[in-house]
C-alpha cells in the first residue's frame, strides 16, 4: 500500500480575487500545475493551471476572477493509501485532491495524472 502523500506537490495559495490571467502567469512562472484557493483566511477550492489556460484560450477572461474557475477543497490525510484518494476524486469527479499531515496542515496537492497506473480503486 503506497500512501498518498508519496505523490504529493507543492502547491501555492492564492486569494479568490486572483485574476485567470495573473493565476496562471504565476503558476507558469513557479511551474506549478495546481494552486489552493482562499478567501478570508480559509480554504476554499483548488484551480487548475490546464483547466484555467484551456478556458482562458476559448473565451475573454479579462477580469475573471479563480473563484469562478475553482474545484472544490477536498482533504485527504497523506498516510491514505493513493486508491483511497482515486476513489474520493472519481467520487467527486475531480482532478487533485488537498493532502494533509496528521494535524490537518496542508502538505500539498495529489493530481490523479501522477497517481500512475491507479485508475482502478482495487
Amino acid at each position: 500500500m503506497t500512501a498518498i502523500e508519496k505523490f504529493v506537490s507543492p502547491t501555492p495559495t492564492l486569494d479568490s480575487s486572483t485574476s485567470i490571467f495573473d493565476t496562471i502567469e504565476y503558476l507558469i512562472i513557479n511551474n506549478c500545475d495546481h494552486a489552493f484557493v482562499q478567501q478570508d483566511g480559509n480554504m476554499i477550492g483548488i484551480v487548475s493551471a490546464n483547466l484555467l489556460l484551456e478556458n482562458y484560450k476559448s473565451q475573454d477572461l479579462s477580469g475573471t476572477s479563480i473563484r469562478e474557475y475553482m474545484g472544490p477543497f477536498i482533504t485527504i490525510k497523506g498516510n491514505a493509501p493513493k486508491s483511497q484518494a482515486v476513489e474520493i476524486m472519481s467520487e467527486h469527479d475531480i482532478d487533485c485532491i488537498a493532502v494533509t499531515n496528521l494535524n490537518g496542515v496542508l502538505l500539498g496537492v495529489a493530481a490523479f495524472n501522477n497517481l500512475g497506473n491507479s485508475s482502478s480503486v482495487a
